[in-house]
């Protein structure tokens, strides 16, 4: 059985993980209801912890707090004292949405720039009778494809950084995490869907069947893989196909590394789905690949 001493060690470990939840941004207001509230020669007071920078949402929150008190000291047969609540601002990162949605936009414009591009460009270059002068040389289709991916990623790292330096020079967005991280993060998801923008355009003879095909594959991930709002919105059948979605790794990596201040062996699991959609999108592109 759990003592006196235990209830109070676990009560004060609820509340400080709550409160850090407050300091991160995961919650709004905190209530924390003392071990015996509202019983005689208890307290009659509950701490109520609020960000500092959502005062107005706080007061709001306080005040419906208060009315349930109030309810509760009516209906008390002898009230000796008014039950009531103590406020206390605790500084937290101030989240807002648009540190939220920054991320996935960084995401969904490389996968943008993957795709679209490539698939374009290399539908031109067959039609262009590029592809089958390069074929009379002696270059193999998995040499073509790294030079292109190599050659776009730098593209990628660059939208990337302009991107980044928008939304925090532009928007005040709160960047808290490595900036090489997140460097890292771009690379492996660029060269992803690269190599996504390559099977695509193996299986597209011109650009009227080519665009559509891109946009099959694109748009889907686009509004489901929680770029504009959280996946957990979803119904839950959804929920759980979307987490699989290579947009989904991307865009839940950056924004652990951007928000949360993670590293990439803190978020192995989105790692790891960026790096197996990598090795079977580039295994599938060296198949369907074709110069003509």
């Amino acid at each position: 059985m759990l003592g006196s001493s235990d209830i109070v060690d676990l009560f004060l470990g609820e509340r400080d993980a709550e409160i850090l939840a407050l300091e991160e941004g995961d919650r709004d207001i905190v209530v924390v209801i003392p071990p015996g509230f509202g019983e005689s020669e208890a307290s009659s007071t509950i701490q109520v912890f609020y960000a500092d920078e959502q005062f107005q949402r706080a007061q709001v929150g306080q005040g419906i707090v208060q009315g349930v008190l109030d309810e509760a000291t009516i209906r008390r047969a002898s009230v000796d004292q008014r039950l009531g609540i103590e406020a206390q601002a605790v500084e937290s990162k101030g989240l807002e949405y648009v540190d939220f949605l920054v991320p996935g936009i960084i995401a969904m414009a490389i996968m943008q720039m993957g795709i679209f591009s490539v698939v374009f460009s290399l539908i031109q270059y067959r039609q262009q009778g590029v592809l089958r002068r390069l074929n009379a040389t002696p270059i193999r289709p998995h040499n073509f494809l790294v030079g292109q991916v190599f050659t776009r990623l730098l593209v990628s790292i660059v939208q990337v950084a302009v991107l980044l330096g928008v939304g925090v020079l532009v928007f005040d967005v709160k960047v808290t995490g490595n900036f090489g991280y997140l460097f890292v993060l771009a690379v492996l998801g660029g060269a992803l869907f690269i190599a996504i923008g390559f099977v695509i355009s193996g299986f597209a003879k011109n650009e009227e069947v080519g665009a559509p095909l891109a946009n099959i594959v694109a748009l889907p991930m686009m509004f489901l893989s929680g770029v504009f709002f959280p996946t957990d919105t979803l119904p839950a059948v959804l929920e759980d196909i979307v987490q699989y979605l290579p947009l989904t790794f991307l865009a839940d990596g950056m924004r652990e590394v951007a928000i949360q201040g993670a590293s990439l062996t803190e978020i192995p699991w989105e790692v790891l789905g960026l790096v197996v959609w990598l090795a079977l999108a580039f295994f599938a592109a060296t198949r369907v690949f074709r110069w003509e």
